[in-house]
Formats: structure tokens, C-alpha cells, sequence
């Protein structure tokens, strides 16, 4: 029995029998990330409403929640990219034993840019994707000109 004062603890989320392994976690418990999207779209839908329109918390929590699921696939496209760099790697070693090569950040970082730019490509939103960071990097020159700095550094 437990003490008025204790707690009730889910032991699924509970750091010790969890195993602390990230990549298991995502996949027993991708049914939130489902739930996640639809809470999602009931807030986006809220939020269009007279009322949502005046909310500011509620405005508030749909740009953490909505900021923290890009962050989240782009966690998931960067670990799949380097997953993908370290088989091929294994591959290559194992069949012409050759040395191993570990990719540098930056390559990863370049991998990472490439995927992405195919996926928005296949999406067919490459082009509005190019066209909104042209007017960001013409606005930052706008800023620099105006200081009398130089845009290039």
C-alpha cells in the first residue's frame, strides 16, 4: 500500500526499465508521436478560431509542441543518415578490406542538407523552400548594407 504523500509512477517511462535505449523507445511508443500529430491539428484548428486567435498561451504551446516535433525529425533524418554512412562503411570494409572511413561532422552535416533538399524536392516544395531563404538572405544583406557591414562575412 502506498503513503498519501507517494506517488504513482507509469514504470514504462521510468529511467530503469526503460533500458535507456532511445532508438527501442521511439519504436515502442510511436503510437504518441500519431497522437502528438492529431493533438496538433485540433490546436491548429482551435487556434483559427475567434477565440484561439486571442489565446496566447495556447498560441504559445502549439509553437513549443509544433517547434519540438521538426526538432525531433530532424534528430531522426540526421540519426538515419549516419546510420546509412556507417553500413555502407561496414559494407565496404567487409567486402574489400579496405581502411575504414569516418565521415567528419561536416560531411554528415552536408548528407543531412542533401536529404532533406531530396524530400522536399519529391514534395514538390523545393522551389518555395529556395525562394523564402532568398528573400531571408537578401533581407540580411538589406541589414548589413545598412550597418555598413559586409554581408559576406
Amino acid at each position: 500500500r502506498l503513503g498519501a504523500d507517494a506517488q504513482r509512477r507509469d514504470p514504462r517511462f521510468d529511467a530503469l526499465s526503460t533500458g535507456g535505449d532511445a532508438a527501442s523507445a521511439t519504436r515502442r511508443y510511436g503510437f504518441l508521436a500519431e497522437r502528438e500529430k492529431e493533438e496538433l491539428k485540433a490546436s491548429r484548428a482551435y487556434l483559427k478560431t475567434k477565440r484561439g486567435r486571442r489565446d496566447a498561451a495556447a498560441r504559445g504551446d502549439y509553437e513549443r509542441r509544433v517547434s519540438k516535433q521538426r526538432q525531433r525529425e530532424h534528430d531522426e533524418r540526421r540519426r538515419a543518415v549516419t546510420a546509412r554512412f556507417r553500413r555502407e562503411e561496414r559494407s565496404k570494409v567487409k567486402k574489400t578490406g579496405k581502411a575504414p572511413y569516418y565521415a567528419k561532422r561536416s560531411v554528415l552535416k552536408g548528407a543531412v542538407a542533401q536529404d532533406r533538399f531530396a524530400d522536399l524536392k519529391n514534395r514538390g516544395k523545393l522551389g518555395a523552400f529556395l525562394a523564402k531563404r532568398g528573400r531571408r538572405a537578401g533581407l540580411l544583406e538589406k541589414g548589413a548594407r545598412r550597418q555598413g557591414g559586409d554581408p559576406t562575412r
